[in-house]
């Protein structure tokens, strides 16, 4: 029984460790994508694509350490709206 709390608390603690270091630029990078899928994509009240929470929830990845994650939906959708972004 000691064992299985001991590991389990091991666990907790490296789950807990492994957050990535904040990078200021790549949440500025994330955060302009955002801008500019909000300003130039169809109107949010009127188009019901699902976009508008994956657009938000992309952010939300970038603002909680998951740059790559957020960084790749953004694109994704601006690229879809017509956009041409480089990788």
């Amino acid at each position: 029984m000691s064992r299985f709390l001991l590991l389990l608390a091991v666990l907790l603690l490296s789950a807990c460790a492994t957050a990535p270091p904040p990078s200021p630029q790549r949440l500025a990078e994330c955060t302009k994508l955002f801008g500019l899928w909000a300003r130039y994509e169809q109107h949010w009240t009127f188009h019901h694509t699902g976009q508008r929470a994956r657009a938000e929830l992309a952010l939300d990845a970038c603002q909680h350490g998951r740059y790559d994650e957020g960084i790749a939906e953004l694109k994704r959708l601006l690229r879809r709206g017509g956009f041409t972004i480089a990788d």
